[in-house]
């Protein structure tokens, strides 16, 4: 309805006055801008100026105007203030749909929460949302930062989802003598390039581009949109001047950063000896160190970059038992020193839909820090944030990445390993008794590795019987029991979970003396793909795997079968679905087994389409049923 109040008003305004365009009246938007838009940047310029090599200020004018509720996401404010970057002003109007001014706001009566807690350098999150009575309405923020460290210059994020563009502009103003690097992504677009005495200018410039279509699934937002990242030739942080005309002279800077931080006490090193005196070789020392990493230290949730990125040193993490990403990843380091094991750091981009970082383009876009232990014959990578992970696996969180190792020599960009199925396992056996109330009791087996073993541990292993309850029914799909027991087991790759349950009711559904029973009590899989018919952009899964499911249903006496669905077989370039039916007269049992793999997380544009059949026809399959009778 929105959207057609303001078409209805388009062909009113003429051609002079859109010369002078008042960009607060959303009547004034472009027919164009409109079409298949839930927000318009109606303006934005944007001020980045490099003083010096570890002083910068960026000021920010933007002006949204919000088609409707699904474009409300512009209308959140949120920015970081802590000792490199400082929020210095802010500032939001608010604007009704003809442009009159509803509302004013200033930096202090915006919302804060202080973030550190003792690792990190204190700052603040500033936070503000503005209501939207009702839609279209525009929004305008004024804003400046001021930075005390300048590896991070601000990217240029151009134009998200479902959003199109007016006019924009980004100008970057830096002393020639430092200069900057920059790389567009999903956008053709170079910079109009100026000098003045000791300042060269950068400016870009896009004006009238109509909304994206947003694709469900697809790498992070960062990755998959235009923009034009920036990056330094020189840069000064925490006061360690660095160089990132490299990856290897990035590395080195890393390296100043962390010189001495592996000492530990001369006690540690030999109760660390002693501990691994038994081992027959590297690999066992590693495992076993990791191990006593992961029962004797925490994790205190800290994002790289927020207090610097100089670690704490391995002494306070050997007293205090707790650490962020670097400093968890030097105390690994240093156990690993202690008796004789060579490894180092790797600076890497996590989340499961991250595309790996630009081999030609060294851009700080690290996240996260991990280890790498080179051997022989193979290298062993490690998470040391994680209290459930096997040594050597890494995970949908960092693999398949490039990382920037950490070595003596400077950085070296290296692929972290890609996992496949056959690590993340699902294997599920169930066995029913059906009684002839249709009332019945479930007795199951679940082993799971990799991804599902760390599942089982977080949502199951020694939490409270509700909570486990809870996971079953809905995050497995299982039907709400009426009694519940379950019991768990780790083992360093392995997570069994075994549980007994007591259900009401198990057929879908009865009709006289027929029960119709799903083809399982479990759902292998549930999740519909988006339906994208010209997709432009990989779908992300967030890691391959296999599952399998074996349920057997002990019949009645007095009951025998009357239809079971065929067995069948499909696959696509990426995966497999088989499913198997049995009857044995001799036990009066059922017997369904069902598997389905998924060789691979990452799915091209082309591939999607079949994707999606496949996985709706897995679906499918489960609305099948067996059919049962009274003899």
């Amino acid at each position: 309805m929105q959207k057609l109040l303001i078409l209805a008003l388009l062909p009113f305004i003429s051609s002079e006055m859109f010369s002078q365009v008042n960009i607060y009246d959303a009547s004034t938007l472009p027919k164009a801008l409109v079409e298949n838009a839930h927000s318009v940047k109606r303006e934005e310029i944007i001020n980045f100026e490099v003083k010096d090599i570890d002083l910068a200020t960026l000021s920010v004018h933007r002006v949204y105007t919000v088609l409707d509720g699904e474009g409300s996401d512009v209308l959140y404010f949120i920015k970081n203030s802590d000792g490199f970057t400082k929020l210095d002003d802010a500032e939001i109007k608010v604007f009704d749909a003809y442009g009159k001014e509803m509302n004013r706001y200033k930096m202090k009566e915006m919302k804060s929460i202080a973030t550190g807690d003792g690792l990190v350098v204190d700052g603040k999150v500033y936070y503000f949302q503005v209501a939207a009575p009702s839609y279209p309405l525009t929004v305008e923020y004024n804003y400046k930062v001021k930075f005390k460290g300048t590896l991070n210059y601000p990217d240029y994020r151009i134009q998200a989802p479902e959003q199109s563009i007016e006019h924009s502009k980004y100008t970057v103003t830096i002393p020639a003598n430092l200069d900057l690097k920059y790389n567009a992504q999903h956008i053709s677009l170079k910079p109009e390039e100026t000098a003045s005495g000791k300042y060269k200018t950068y400016l870009w410039e896009v004006k009238n581009l109509p909304a994206i279509p947003y694709e469900e699934g697809c790498a992070n937002y960062e990755s998959s949109y235009p923009a034009i990242l920036l990056s330094p030739q020189k840069f000064s942080m925490d006061g360690y001047e660095g160089d990132l005309s490299s990856w290897e002279k990035f590395g080195e800077w890393y390296n100043v950063l962390s010189k001495g931080a592996s000492n530990l006490p001369e006690t540690t090193k030999n109760y660390l000896k002693d501990l691994v005196k038994d081992a027959r070789n590297d690999k066992e020392k590693i495992t076993i160190l990791y191990h006593y990493l992961q029962n004797n230290c925490r994790y205190v949730s800290i994002q790289l970059g927020i207090g610097g990125f100089k670690t704490f040193d391995a002494a306070f993490v050997d007293s205090k038992k707790y650490g962020d990403c670097k400093a968890l990843t030097t105390y690994m380091q240093a156990m690993l020193e202690a008796v004789g094991i060579s490894s180092y750091p790797a600076l890497v981009n996590a989340e499961y839909n991250q595309m790996p970082v630009n081999p030609a383009f060294p851009h700080n876009s690290f996240s996260h820090v991990i280890l790498c232990v080179p051997q022989n014959k193979d290298t062993t990578w490690l998470e040391c944030t994680s209290k459930a992970t096997q040594a050597g696996i890494l995970g949908s969180f960092t693999e398949n990445r490039n990382a920037l190792l950490i070595t003596p020599q400077g950085g070296k960009l290296v692929a972290t390993p890609k996992s496949n199925a056959s690590e993340n396992t699902f294997h599920l056996t169930t066995k029913v008794t059906l009684n002839e109330d249709a009332s019945g009791e479930t007795e199951s087996m679940l082993e799971s590795k990799g991804e599902y073993k760390e599942e089982i541990i977080e949502y199951v292993l020694n939490e409270k019987k509700d909570d486990q309850k809870e996971y079953l029914v809905k995050r497995l799909g299982f039907a709400q029991p009426d009694q519940f027991d379950l019991t768990t087991d780790k083992t360093d790759n392995c997570a069994k979970t075994s549980f007994k349950l007591a259900i009401e009711k198990v057929p879908e559904f009865s009709a006289g003396s027929k029960m119709f029973l799903n083809p399982r009590i479990y759902k292998l899989w549930s999740g519909k793909l988006p339906d994208d018919e010209k997709r432009t952009l990989a779908f992300y899964f967030p890691f391959p795997f296999v599952k399998t499911d074996t349920t057997i249903y002990q019949l009645p006496e007095n009951f025998t079968i009357e239809h079971l669905p065929v067995s069948k077989e499909q696959k696509f370039k990426f995966g497999t679905f088989s499913t198997k039916y049995n009857y044995d007269e001799k036990t009066n049992a059922i017997t369904s087994v069902a598997y389905l793999e998924l060789k691979e997380n990452v799915i091209p544009a082309e591939n999607f389409a079949e994707a999606r059949k496949f996985f709706s026809d897995v679906i499918k399959e489960f609305t099948e049923k067996i059919v049962v009778k009274r003899k």
